[in-house]
């Protein structure tokens, strides 16, 4: 859902809350709302809904919304489902621009709990009305004490820069308290009805107080929506960091049972977040360790290669590890850097990237600070890292032992030549001594050797949106709109013949209905020769015997013939035969797979990667979404296992790479224009021959979308 800017800015900013079933009991989920509304010094009026009650907690109470003496900003509905729907509906008719639905029932338990869902949304939408929820634990502003929130929270909550948004309420409270990152906002928004992430992150581009939006994402329903909202969160600079659930077969069992949602295409969904700057992490610790450096105050971390500091060489040495599969990459040193750090260093110690300074900076600090601003002064860093543990177990002497070193890195971190970053290896993070220090100095601490380098990685890494060259021209054949639309599955011949009047080089080929006609088409197309089954009933050949490979002579034809007739009656009886597909041989080159599949509700994705027969064994394979542009298709290429082979693996011949990633752009572009009508395209394999020689399409598979509300 769209909404006017100004109906979420209600809900967000209320100054006045309406708590429809509410109750003094502290289970009650209105409990919870009316006492986190008070402990959290909420200014605004505080208005309970009760058929009987007078007052509670000490707040005057009215029967009815319609009994309010003014209009709410905002609503909580604590009520069961199918009278929340009521509620909503009343509310939407008196005008309050904004409802907190907290009640479970809904599209998460099946069809009647997504029936009622429904009524629910259009009554919200009828109003223009703003709704968390339902199936939701409600939202918190902690600067204003806002908490419309059904479970407890802490007043004294660290205030700061991260909108927290996720579809999970225990994790928005997880997130929230972890003590890692200061909050500006916090929403539950359970099943999303109504107003959806989308919306949220629209409304934190327009504020001044939102640096970075932390999502928790079980769906992405509205994909153009979620886009138009990434434009304009990059265009307000604010990074958004998501980490999605759903992403294994089990996790999207999980995620469909608690929120109603189904889980499309974990790689489409992926792309669709990188097409859009959005960051993706794996799990809890890199979301918080990459939100809490990305909000941290003062200048981001940029740039594209480190250097990293410590005291201990196997410390340095795990990081370096780390560092390599979180594609964060070491500064290479200038001599004249290298000698001057040498200086700073005992006899026995030299200077490289990572550097150690080893135990001599513990009696002389100064020499830390000093390596510093060597390695800040070397053009080739652009960040720098302090690598140190400090373990909370350490007593009052063995923490002082590291207060210099922290000392140090605040004092540079004050002169702002170059960003610093403090790393913990141990998770838990640097002892509260050198904590105080590292704050105090405003230097941001990243804890967890893994997580915190993937912060850095992704803090490092571009994220702004993938810009590729739209696609508008509809370049459709009638013929072949009429033929996708009615009629028979196509064959192999005719999928083939598409391609082929779309510009695509597929192999020569004649369709033979008996034994004598083949080797005429086997005489005409020259030896070898490829044969096939042609039925539009058998999409995979192979599975049932219907393909002969390196047939040299008539006899081997007329035998062929036979063969992969015997086999396809044997296997697939009833499948409609119209005979025998000769196709000439294509030797050389190299096998790779082309195709497109629909991933709701992405629609069409295309995939590119080895190709042949053992494409499902081997793996390798690379998606992204449409459009894709000649860019775009040569990155999807460099992602797998195929760009080694086009560049002559093993065989020093190139392959003709550039033919292929016309191909691929190709197929991008009968994907829009043809996407009403297709629901999948299989080329495999497809030959990619020598520098100059060209694509050969060797087989191919359409499936046409047969959906009731195609258009005709």
């Amino acid at each position: 859902m769209t909404l006017p800017n100004t109906h979420l800015r209600s809900l967000l900013e209320a100054r006045s809350v309406a708590v429809v079933g509410a109750s003094e009991r502290p289970e009650a989920s209105s409990g919870f709302v009316l006492r986190n509304l008070l402990a959290c010094n909420f200014s605004g009026h505080v208005w309970p809904v009760h058929p009987s009650a007078s007052s509670i907690l000490g707040l005057p109470a009215v029967p009815r919304l319609a009994d309010l003496p003014h209009r709410p900003d905002a609503v909580v509905i604590a009520v069961p489902a199918a009278t929340a729907v009521e509620v909503v509906r009343e509310a939407s008719e008196l005008g309050i621009p904004g409802a907190v639905v907290l009640a479970s029932g809904f599209a998460e338990t099946g069809a009647a709990g997504g029936l009622l869902q429904q009524a629910l949304a259009a009554s919200a939408v009828a109003g223009n009305m703003a709704l968390c929820g339902p199936n939701c634990l409600g939202l918190y502003v902690p600067a204003t004490g806002l908490a419309l929130f059904s479970s407890r929270l802490v007043p004294g909550m660290r205030r700061g820069s991260v909108a927290i948004v996720s579809h999970s309420g225990a994790t928005a409270i997880a997130l929230a308290n972890c003590g890692r990152l200061g909050v500006s906002h916090v929403v539950s928004a359970g099943n999303a009805a109504v107003t959806d992430i989308a919306d949220y992150m629209t409304y934190f581009a327009t504020t001044d107080t939102v640096r970075v939006v932390a999502l928790l994402l079980e769906k992405i329903s509205n994909p153009p929506a979620f886009a138009r909202a990434m434009a304009q969160a990059h265009q307000a600079n604010l990074k958004v960091v998501a980490l999605r659930t759903g992403r294994s077969v089990r996790g999207a069992r999980s995620t469909a049972a608690h929120t109603g949602a189904l889980a499309g295409s974990n790689e489409a969904t992926s792309a669709f977040l990188r097409r859009h700057g959005v960051i993706e992490v794996n799990d809890y610790d890199e979301l918080v360790e990459t939100a809490a450096l990305l909000s941290a105050p003062g200048r981001r971390v940029a740039g594209r290669s480190i250097a990293a500091i410590g005291v201990s060489g196997g410390g340095l040495a795990h990081f370096a590890d780390l560092a390599a599969s979180a594609g964060v990459a070491f500064a290479e040193l200038s001599s004249s850097t290298k000698t001057a750090i040498d200086k700073l260093l005992p006899p026995f110690a030299h200077a490289d990237n990572p550097l150690d300074m080893t135990g001599i900076v513990f009696g002389d600090p100064d020499r830390y600070r000093d390596a510093l601003e060597l390695l800040a002064a070397d053009s080739s860093v652009s960040t720098l890292v302090a690598v140190q543990d400090t373990p909370l177990g350490l007593d009052a002497d063995g923490a002082h032992e590291y207060a210099g070193i922290a000392s140090a890195i605040g004092q540079f971190h004050a002169k702002g030549s170059k960003p610093v970053v403090f790393l913990s290896l141990l998770a838990d993070g640097p002892h509260p001594v050198i904590r105080e220090t590292l704050l105090a100095a405003g230097v941001p601490i990243l804890q967890g050797g893994r997580a915190g380098l993937g912060a850095l990685g992704h803090a490092m890494a571009d994220s702004a949106p993938r810009r590729v060259d739209p696609l508008t021209e509809l370049r459709r054949q009638d013929v072949w709109v009429r033929r996708l639309s009615e009629g028979p599955a196509l064959t192999e011949r005719e999928a083939k013949d598409f391609l082929s009047a779309h510009g695509i080089a597929t192999t020569r080929e004649r369709l033979a209905p008996d034994r004598e006609s083949a080797v005429r088409a086997a005489q005409t197309l020259g030896w070898p020769v490829v044969m096939k089954i042609e039925s539009p009933d058998i999409p995979h050949k192979t599975e049932v015997g219907g393909v002969q490979l390196g047939i040299r002579d008539e006899a081997a034809v007329r035998a062929a013939f036979d063969l992969i007739h015997a086999n396809a009656q044997r296997l697939a009886p009833q499948a409609r035969i119209h005979g025998v597909l000769v196709q000439e041989m294509v030797s050389g080159g190299v096998e790779a797979l082309v195709g497109l599949a629909r991933h709701p509700p992405f629609g069409l994705a295309l995939t590119v990667g080895p190709g042949g027969v053992f494409v499902e064994l081997t793996g390798g394979h690379a998606l992204d979404l449409l459009p894709v542009d000649a860019a775009a298709a040569t990155d999807l290429i460099g992602k797998t296992p195929l760009h080694r082979l086009l560049s002559g693996y093993r065989t020093g011949l190139g392959s003709d790479t550039a033919a292929f990633v016309d191909l691929v752009t190709q197929l991008g572009q009968i994907a829009h224009d043809y996407e009403p009508y297709l629901e999948a395209v299989d080329l495999n394999p497809v030959t990619v021959l020598p520098s100059g020689q060209g694509v050969r399409v060797l087989d191919a598979l359409i499936v046409r979308r047969m959906d009731t509300d195609r258009p005709h």
